[in-house]
């Protein structure tokens, strides 16, 4: 017996915690977590209701993998040996063991995976229960006849294999040997598959062994890995702290220099714009006190200052004089466009009591000629609503004799096929005899026939008339329908006013 045949490992996946990637961070999958193939196996990955296919070619950020719920290792080895045991009862107290070997082979791995075959034994064992007489073939021979049983074993199962051969989901299995075994072959043969078993599974456990001394070994690697990478990156976040910090102080001293050369410029500048501004406000716009002060500060000589004073003198009597003929020539400007402003204010008020008088004339006119054409619009609308109602009274008139002319016609094609209809009646009555044994008035009825009758209540008011009429009249007043037959010809006398005394006769036959 093989152990864990087909389905090898099965694993059950949850959401990916592993985020892989510089730019742009993508899941994935541990490596931990696909695993390891043999050369003869492969892995089913389960996408919902797909199933995939891989021999050992996804990574473990494919969209594959990333998106399975579950992994499966599939064997795909051809010819694996699987040993079916049952037992078949024998003509003694003892039984015969049926031994078959079954070689199977993965044939589809993914519907495998999808049908769950995890114990070919047990279903190669039911197939073989299935065999119709199989486990009867030793029921007549003793146990000593394990030979003679084998022989009906193979003879049978070769022949139920050409007609139903076993079917397992993605598996082919073709049995390859059929053995009879007594009781103490049985023991041997238990005693060894103990034993093999046992070695399997010594030899699993080693291989488990050095699977996880190989994830250990592999894990701490992993960490070392990871700690030198942490020790270097802390190192150069140091690095670049340092320099950063070294960088700041520099700019920051420097920055205070500049402030405090800056500062000194700026207070001597300001006591120089001090001293200008006072200059300025004592001498201010003064030639005179300008002339002073040069002669203080040794600029000029005494004569210089003297021919400037009196200079200075001469120039302001000559500009005193200007400026008082200016003033003259301003006030007289000024009076001149004082007077040609009230002038001009003058005209003005002329103008905008010309221009009001005159729109005040149009604004009138407008008006009255608005209410002319609102009274010549009513004048019309007035002799329209006039025509429209002639033209409707002429249109009630002439549509009221049509109808009366319509109507006239009616009843007297209605007249004329009411005295037709009771022309026939009477004639089919009169040949048939119905009015023999009536001891009606054969001329006034003869007359009769020519008459026309009235409509409704006007043939009813005729209670002079034969009571042949009178029924006649009755009947005759409900208009027949377009589907209603009148033809003479038609041989219904149900509907005949015959009388009573013509019932019986009618009756007979």
């Amino acid at each position: 017996m093989v152990e864990r045949y087909p389905l090898v490992e099965q694993r059950e996946y949850g959401r990916p915690q592993k985020r892989v990637g510089l730019l742009h961070k993508r899941p994935a999958r541990d490596e931990d977590e696909l695993p390891r193939l043999a050369a003869h196996e492969v892995r089913v990955f389960r996408l919902g209701e797909d199933y995939v296919e891989d021999h050992g070619l996804l990574r473990c950020d494919d969209s594959v993998v990333v998106a399975a719920s579950s992994v499966t290792v599939v064997d795909r080895r051809v010819g694996v040996p699987v040993v079916v045991e049952m037992r078949i009862p024998s003509a003694e107290a003892g039984d015969f063991t049926l031994r078959t070997t079954f070689h199977c082979t993965v044939t589809d791995a993914r519907a495998v995976v999808r049908d769950g075959i995890t114990d070919v034994e047990a279903l190669l064992f039911g197939y073989l229960r299935g065999i119709p007489g199989l486990t009867e073939e030793g029921a007549d021979l003793p146990i000593v006849e394990s030979g003679t049983v084998r022989r009906r074993i193979d003879a049978r199962l070769t022949a139920y294999l050409e007609m139903r051969p076993p079917v397992v989901s993605g598996l082919n299995a073709m049995p390859s040997a059929v053995d009879v075994l007594t009781p103490e072959e049985l023991a041997a043969h238990v005693r060894e598959v103990e034993e093999a078993r046992r070695a399997l599974e010594k030899d699993r456990l080693r291989e488990e062994l050095e699977q996880e001394r190989a994830r250990a070994e592999a894990e701490k690697k992993r960490l070392l890995e990871e700690i030198r990478r942490e020790d270097a990156l802390r190192k150069e976040l140091n690095r670049q702290e340092y320099e950063r910090m070294r960088t700041r102080f520099e700019h920051e001293s420097g920055a205070e220099g500049q402030e405090h050369e800056l500062m000194m410029k700026a207070q001597y500048n300001g006591f120089v714009r001090n001293q200008l501004t006072e200059d300025l406000r004592v001498i201010g716009s003064d030639p005179v006190a300008a002339d002073f002060n040069a002669y203080r500060s040794g600029d000029i000589s005494a004569d210089t200052l003297a021919g400037r004073v009196r200079a200075d003198a001469s120039h302001r009597s000559e500009r005193e004089g200007e400026l008082a003929r200016l003033e003259r020539e301003y006030l007289e400007r000024r009076a001149a466009l004082e007077r040609e402003e009230r002038e001009r204010r003058a005209a003005l008020e002329r103008d905008d009591k010309r221009h009001k008088l005159e729109r005040d004339d149009r604004l009138r006119e407008l008006t009255r000629q608005d209410r002319r054409e609102d009274l010549a619009a009513r004048r019309q609308e007035e002799a329209r609503r006039w025509d429209l109602k002639r033209g409707d009274t002429l249109r009630e008139r002439q549509e009221n004799r049509e109808d009366a002319h319509l109507q006239r016609q009616e009843q007297r094609e209605w007249a004329d096929h009411l005295l037709a209809a009771n022309r026939d009646l009477k004639a089919r009555a009169i040949d048939r005899g119905l009015l023999d044994d009536t001891g009606a008035d054969m001329g006034a009825f003869i007359n009769s026939m020519g008459e026309i009758p009235q409509y409704g209540a006007q043939a009813l008011r005729q209670g002079d008339a034969q009571p042949v009429q009178k029924v006649s009249a009755e009947r005759l007043d409900q208009r027949p329908k377009g589907d209603d037959v009148v033809d003479g010809d038609s041989g219904d006398d149900s509907d005949l006013d015959i009388g009573p005394a013509g019932l019986e006769e009618h009756v007979g036959h």
